[in-house]
């Protein structure tokens, strides 16, 4: 009796304990545009061509499936920059950052330790217009290894 009494008080607690969780708010993502699927496109490739999650693109549209969308469907794109694994990439119906216009003058491979700050000072350049440039969404992630074009100041 007092074994199945304990038992209970454990599953009560646990019960007590992941409810507020179950509960939580979802992300809440700001929709920058739409995108109108074509023949042919996928949720990856319309990543590819905004730098969003793909799954943010199917959780922010409710796609229970999104292996599934058609030509015609109109995809809210949400604000979940992301890095999306090399592959297929659709063509972009609007250009997600507006502004500058970019031709490399330059080259930068990026080290361990270095930061977008100290690569645009070392070229001269605004290190917004690296980040556009390079579509750099967080300008606190950047990768050893990546290259990035350093535009004209």
């Amino acid at each position: 009796m007092r074994r199945a009494f304990f038992v209970l008080t454990v599953v009560l607690v646990l019960l007590v304990s992941i409810a507020p969780a179950a509960n939580a708010k979802p992300v809440a993502w700001t929709t920058i545009r739409y995108h109108v699927v074509q023949p042919g496109e996928t949720i990856y490739c319309i990543a590819r061509a905004y730098g969003v999650a793909p799954w943010a693109i199917s959780v922010h549209n409710g796609l229970m499936r999104p292996d599934l969308i058609r030509p015609g469907q109109r995809l809210a794109i949400p604000n979940a920059y992301a890095s999306v694994p090399a592959g297929p990439t659709c063509t972009p119906q609007w250009h997600p950052w507006p502004g500058y216009a970019c031709s490399c003058a330059s080259y930068h491979t990026i080290l361990a330790g270095e930061n977008l700050y100290r690569i645009s000072l070392n070229h001269g350049v605004s290190m917004w217009h690296v980040a556009e440039c390079n579509h750099i969404y967080d300008l606190n992630y950047i990768r050893a290894g990546y290259t990035l074009c350093i535009p004209d100041p």
